[in-house]
């Protein structure tokens, strides 16, 4: 009975000693909470807000709706930015959508979803500039705190966002007046470090589209880094820009692809289940060629052309006439390559980015 009796208390222990050490590994791999404009998320719950953009000396105040899906177990924290541009409808309602697949009792890490990064140039229904300040949000990091409207959203963006996250995808489409062909995600391939833009090649071709483009140069600094994923590499954080629709149009052959994409890049991370779905062989883009407008006046693009073309150095890609119809400037293309950009609606300025055309990477990566 003596023996029986050790038996018993020697398996006890065992078990206990088991359970113990199960219990410290789950929660040596729990999730921690995370905090986000003064709210703490605790491991497993979803928050949706908004982050305040307070007023300065204009009087303009603002704020930045928000969902953050923390999840139950450990892992990156993975950024989504919609609405850097409050036109690319595409990014907005994607962002929208995706935020209602999540559960964070299934997700590792920590999802930050910004639903629309520039609410004044959204409700303003304005392309490229916020209405107040006539600034580019995107041209607008790291941003001033005590500077214009634009200027306090990028500050707020950087602060509670970028520098909070391990990973970070900046979503846009071509704006209300741009044709944009095809699809691509895009990154830094030489900015950040070898670490930096390694991991962001990793989640640009885990994103799942079939274009890639490759950014050149650097910043020394982030006050240099005036995108918003140049401020993030240029912080250490690997990022990507994905383009996908154009013309204000939102359709679900623009809005899936981001869904997909996105859900992609969080199984390439592990945050959760399955693998992602790679593109077979992806289109790598090594640089990209612009051409400006030299006149106020309407542009006519070539009905011969549309984007997501390989053209020619050389192709006629529209006109640009006066407002009484004379011609004033034929846009041809300077190089050969992957028309990327082509703008889609007759009004164009003085120096407006009106050509982006595309070379394929010789080396194919």
């Amino acid at each position: 009975m003596k023996n029986v009796l050790n038996i018993a208390t020697l398996l006890f222990v065992v078990i206990a000693n088991s359970l113990a050490h199960g219990d410290k590994l789950k929660i040596a791999n729990a999730n921690a909470a995370f905090e986000i404009g003064g709210v703490v998320v605790t491991a497993g719950e979803t928050y949706r807000g908004e982050l305040k953009v307070p007023s300065g000396d204009d009087e303009v105040e603002s704020f930045i709706p928000i969902t953050v899906h923390n999840g139950n177990d450990a892992g990156p924290v993975l950024s989504l930015i919609a609405g850097i541009h409050g036109s690319e409808y595409s990014s907005i309602l994607s962002m929208q959508k995706l935020a209602g697949l999540i559960d964070p009792a299934k997700l590792s890490g920590t999802l930050v979803i910004v639903h629309i990064a520039n609410m004044p140039a959204f409700t303003g229904r304005t392309i490229y500039f916020g209405p107040d300040d006539l600034k580019n949000l995107n041209r607008s990091f790291p941003g001033d705190i005590n500077g214009t409207i634009t200027e306090r959203i990028a500050f707020i963006l950087k602060r509670e966002v970028i520098m909070r996250s391990d990973y970070l995808i900046d979503i846009h489409s071509g704006d209300a007046n741009e044709s944009l062909g095809p699809s691509y995600s895009a990154y830094y391939a030489e900015a950040g470090g070898e670490m930096v833009f390694e991991e962001s090649r990793r989640i640009a071709i885990a994103f799942g589209l079939e274009t890639i483009v490759q950014f050149a140069g650097s910043y020394d600094s982030v006050d240099d880094a005036i995108y918003t994923g140049a401020q993030a590499v240029t912080l250490g954080i690997p990022a990507i820009d994905i383009e996908s629709g154009e013309l204000g149009k939102f359709g679900d052959q623009y809005v899936g692809p981001i869904i997909d994409g996105a859900r992609n890049v969080m199984r390439e991370l592990g945050m959760i289940a399955g693998d992602p779905e790679l593109p077979a062989n992806p289109l790598f883009i090594s640089n990209r060629t612009r051409v400006f407008s030299n006149h106020d006046g309407i542009f006519y693009a070539d009905r011969k052309v549309k984007t997501g073309n390989y053209i020619t150095a050389g192709t006629r890609l529209g006109i640009i006439t006066d407002y009484h119809g004379n011609e004033l400037e034929t846009i041809v293309a300077p190089s050969a390559g992957v028309l990327l950009i082509l703008f889609g609606t007759p009004p164009v300025n003085k120096g407006d980015n009106v050509v982006v055309i595309g070379r394929i990477s010789e080396s194919g990566c």
